[in-house]
């Protein structure tokens, strides 16, 4: 078991670093099967229908693969793995993870010869992480093998959240977990669904600060929960209780500020406490559902690209946003579109630090036991399966073809019809007439899809606001205490960079990539539709969106956050200046299908 669990992780780590290598790095060259294999002489069985080969002209080497699907929009599927042996004059088949080393050290000899401003080659730390995400799947692969549980369509909340055994689907090293042992994973890796008690640290409320938008404050919150499972649990008025994750709880002990107010009896730290909780697939939010709120911690762990820290602006910025949505009718008139807000924040403050590290976010649960089945995260949706398996998508697919006696095809078209309807649709209206837009990757999306269609489409996340400078003075109007969050204000030319990526590239492509890839329906029938609905949407737009969706329809290139570049320059873009990853641009899909549809309608007329 352990031997295919591996095999089956060395295939998904190859997978996401080449789709990541192929647009940041180099294009390669794509070649007929047929006519690359007479050409070559082949002896090797080629099943798969492309060739993509590669060369490193630094390491004067050259690779080639098999492609068994080739996407529009996304995500290939590469199959047979080869390198040209100079000293034989033949192509022999060649390691998945030692190519990713070659791959790797490609980089480091470019970096060095080119050099990159303000950049830096960081290539051991990248194949450490590399092999460590390796590592981590292949054991979360293991477990899911021993316990051959079936995820179907009707999974619950948390169920979806703790199945993506293989992470971001364009991303170099997607479980990535530095700072999580493995003995630790056990109970804070959502995909082991492991649970655990919080831990709680009772605080002098002279040095407590807190925020909320809801009826109760923070502390109210939390002394509700803990009474709630141990009624005997005492409080008294001069002290608040704070959780904390186990993991950010023992760091924090360590902390000597800590251990100052500890001493001077500003601070007791009371242990495990409470309900138990899961992990989300963020690790860091956790979620039980019977309780009102989940929480969203900072902890020491660095999870793909950033070490996972709570700031002080985005505490605030989960307040005010509340505060904004509330007050304009936006969510009322897209009543299948809905925003999980994050109102009230707790954290302790210490003289000359602007983070404590004890910043806990509260996220309102808005699916509790009752109401938490059908509901899936995109990314889980779209998760390649495990071999002899289906995605999830194809699974409901199927099901709702089987009960309506349709067509897969015809299925298929009116699913994404309705998910556009939920998702895109809104996203860029509220863009359009507020100058709001969000990170809205597949990970931040949840839809419900209890009755098989999306009936609702989820948005979470409070690092993930964009206001437009434009629209600056309005939206202070509606909101003056916008004025304590200025961070949140982008020119418009960032966002468009920003909204293009996470909402097409990260969410809408990828889910036409695995329609594609499952054979449910053609991605070009799906880009063809999209276009025509962006079409209407420019025509009918009178605000930012309009400029917006122009430039998405016609710009030859889109840009695109680079991970494996943002992880081989080791940058942390928490920390960095606006928070930016590495962008580049790749080809532009929409572009490319409008200018097919435009040749095919004049090829056609001149007929």
């Amino acid at each position: 078991m352990q031997q295919i669990a591996k095999q089956i992780a060395e295939n998904a780590t190859f997978q996401a670093f080449m789709n990541c290598y192929i647009r940041e790095v180099s294009s390669g060259h794509w070649v007929k099967k047929e006519e690359w294999v007479k050409e070559q002489r082949l002896s090797i069985l080629i099943t798969e229908a492309h060739m993509l080969e590669l060369e490193l002209p630094i390491q004067n080497t050259r690779f080639a693969f098999g492609v068994g699907y080739k996407s529009l929009v996304g995500r290939h599927l590469f199959g047979v793995s080869l390198k040209y042996c100079t000293n034989q004059k033949q192509w022999l088949p060649e390691d998945k993870l030692t190519i990713l080393i070659t791959l790797i050290q490609e980089l480091h000899l470019m970096a060095k010869v080119d050099g990159c401003p303000g950049l830096s080659s960081h290539f051991d730390e990248l194949i450490l992480r590399i092999m460590e995400s390796y590592q981590t799947m292949a054991n979360y692969i293991e477990k899911s093998l021993k316990n051959k549980k079936q995820d179907g369509a009707n999974a619950t909340f948390i169920e979806a959240e703790q199945s993506l055994l293989f992470g971001h689907w364009l991303h170099p090293t997607p479980k990535s977990r530095q700072g999580m042992a493995n003995w630790l994973q056990t109970s804070f890796a959502p995909e082991l669904q492991g649970s655990f008690q919080l831990h709680y640290f009772r605080v002098d409320r002279k040095i407590v600060k807190e925020s909320s938008v809801l009826e109760k404050s923070a502390s109210e919150l939390i002394s509700q929960s803990i009474t709630k499972s141990q009624c005997d649990f005492v409080m008294s008025e001069k002290d608040c209780l704070i959780p904390m994750h186990p993991l950010q709880a023992q760091w924090l002990l360590q902390q000597q500020y800590v251990k100052k107010a500890l001493a001077e009896g500003l601070i007791k730290y009371e242990g495990a406490l409470g309900a138990f909780y899961t992990a989300t697939s963020s690790i860091r939010t956790v979620y039980s559902s019977n309780e009102e709120m989940m929480y969203k911690f900072s902890i020491p762990v660095k999870i793909t690209n950033s070490l996972r820290v709570n700031r002080t602006h985005e505490l605030k910025a989960g307040i005010v946003m509340a505060r904004l949505m509330n007050k304009i009718d936006f969510l009322q008139n897209h009543s299948s579109f809905q925003m999980i807000d994050d109102p009230a924040y707790i954290t302790v403050e210490f003289p000359n630090l602007t983070e404590s590290g004890f910043e806990v976010i509260f996220r309102s649960n808005v699916f509790p036991k009752e109401h938490n089945e059908g509901i899936c995260m995109i990314a889980a949706l779209v998760q390649e399966p495990l071999p002899n398996e289906k995605s999830r998508l194809c699974q409901l697919i199927t099901k709702i073809s089987q009960s309506e006696c349709r067509s897969l095809e015809s299925v298929s078209l009116d699913w994404f019809k309705v998910y556009w309807k939920c998702a895109i649709d809104p996203l860029l209206r509220l863009y359009d007439e507020y100058g709001i837009a969000l990170e809205a990757h597949q990970q931040n999306s949840v839809l419900n899809i209890s009755s098989g269609y999306p009936t609702t489409y989820y948005y979470r996340d409070n690092q993930g606001y964009y206001l437009s400078k434009t629209n600056k003075d309005e939206l202070l109007s509606i909101e003056p205490s916008l004025h304590e969050t200025e961070e949140l204000f982008y020119e418009d030319g960032l966002i468009h960079d920003r909204f293009t990526y996470y909402l097409f590239l990260n969410q809408l492509f990828p889910i036409i990539a695995r329609f594609g890839a499952d054979q449910l329906i053609d991605e070009k029938i799906l880009l063809k539709w999209s276009i025509d609905q962006l079409h209407v949407l420019e025509k009918e737009f009178t605000g930012l969106g309009k400029a917006f969706v122009c430039n998405i329809l016609k710009q030859d290139q889109l840009a695109y956050k680079a991970n494996l570049l943002t992880r081989f320059h080791d940058v942390d873009e928490l920390e960095a200046e606006f928070e930016q990853a590495v962008y580049t641009k790749i080809p532009n899909p929409f572009a490319l299908q409008y200018e097919e549809a435009e040749y095919a309608a004049a090829a056609s007329f001149s007929f």
